[in-house]
């Protein structure tokens, strides 16, 4: 079977809007990949045209854009994989992110509890690319279903609307150097292979913790996506819903009216929530142990004591990353902050004190230090009266990262 030819006279809304020097630059970019692209590709309309705005319309860059999408394409099967990919069932029954429905002008709605979510008991039981397949299939859905949309009411809206509810997120998933970095690789796989795609980002119940997180991610995020990004705590964002989401689509628990048919506000029906996962799903029950990897050390905290490792950050911005583990039991564990440049200068308690058991996985942690100056890792083991702690560590001050200044 031959390649669909692109139907540039199919019915359109913004296209026909679009300048003369824009149209023709749809033509060349279409002219030069097009031997490269799929039937399902070419089923998209927006195609060209989103690569090109991403781009600000330069040729260049966004035919480069283009050929990296097609080879991103092939290697995760992203034509079929609605149709021939499973997803596991942890990630099915466990994972909670969910297409929710559509907004009043049928653009689908992606709604995820990230604060709910068993973070730990999700990386235990998964392999990395099957997370990402997860977001990769929940995007697709909401895609496949706007395409239905728009063929029905031969409309051509191109953009999906994301709830993010981080109600209950705790301060080691906000930290947590493994979650921190797999947020940092989506959202910049997201950006390069879905240009456009965003209407709008909902971030409801945002506490303290998720501040901690966002400061660590914002710098990835586009400057025209972090414009649609609309952060609210615990109060407005009901109200906000209710406005573009219709009450009968809009879950009750998210202050609609749609339940369950046994009347449960919290719609398990089509909605997957957090909830810890059990152990059976485990694929294994051995951690991984940093003892004998390169660069780590070791640290005697003797019974009743504690000890702390000092750190110098040179330049504000950067990353402080640490991963440790006890041989035995469990150890208090804090950072600390001081300006060295104040001669009056204090301790600071930047990451509160709590006791941290390593029996089944080393703890990880990452922290953007927005100061310079001297941070200390402090492991405490003074509440016990019995027992020495042996600590393998390891930690490293990476550079401020470059934050992207390009479009979605």
């Amino acid at each position: 079977m031959g390649l669909k030819s692109f139907d540039d006279s199919r019915p359109t809304t913004w296209l026909d809007d679009l300048l003369n020097e824009e149209k023709n630059a749809i033509k060349e970019l279409k002219k030069r990949t097009l031997p490269e692209l799929s039937n399902k590709m070419l089923d998209d309309p927006s195609l060209f045209y989103r690569f090109l705005k991403a781009r600000d319309f330069n040729m260049k860059n966004a035919e480069a854009m283009l050929r990296k999408h097609i080879s991103w394409r092939k290697e995760y099967n992203i034509d079929t994989l609605l149709t021939d990919y499973q997803l596991p069932e942890v990630l099915e029954l466990y994972a909670p992110i969910s297409v929710l429905g559509q907004d009043k002008e049928g653009s689908p709605v992606i709604f995820a509890g990230v604060g709910k979510v068993d973070e730990k008991g999700i990386l235990k039981s998964t392999k990395m690319i099957d997370i990402f397949k997860l977001n990769l299939f929940r995007t697709e859905t909401a895609l496949d279903m706007l395409k239905h949309e728009n063929e029905k009411n031969g409309k051509l809206d191109t953009k999906v609307v994301y709830v993010y509810d981080f109600d209950q997120l705790t301060f080691p998933m906000a930290t947590n150097r493994t979650v921190v970095e797999m947020l940092i690789t989506w959202i910049s796989m997201y950006q390069d292979n879905y240009p456009e795609r965003i209407k709008a980002v909902y971030v409801i119940n945002a506490q303290f913790y998720f501040t901690l997180l966002f400061s660590a991610l914002k710098f990835i995020v586009a400057s025209a996506v972090l414009k649609k990004v609309h952060i609210y705590g615990t109060e407005g964002w009901r109200e906000v819903l209710q406005e573009i989401i219709s009450s009968d689509v809009l879950p009750a628990f998210l202050g609609g009216k749609r339940t369950d048919p046994d009347g449960n506000p919290l719609c398990k029906s089509f909605l997957v929530h957090g909830q810890t996962v059990p152990e059976r799903y485990y694929l294994s029950n051995l951690w991984r142990s940093i003892q004998r990897e390169p660069g780590v050390k070791t640290l005697n905290v003797t019974r009743n004591k504690s000890c702390c490792v000092e750190f110098q950050v040179d330049e504000s911005g950067s990353y402080l990353e640490w991963e440790f583990e006890t041989k035995n039991k469990d150890i208090g564990f804090a950072v600390y902050f001081k300006d060295e440049r104040r001669n009056d200068a204090e301790l600071e308690e930047i990451v509160p004190k709590r006791r941290i058991s390593t029996s089944f996985e080393t703890e990880t942690g990452v922290w953007k230090c927005e100061r310079s100056g001297s941070y200390y890792l402090v492991f405490d083991n003074s509440y016990s009266w019995m027992f020495s702690k042996e600590i393998y560590y390891k930690v490293a001050v990476l550079p401020p990262k470059e934050t992207e200044s390009e479009g979605d």
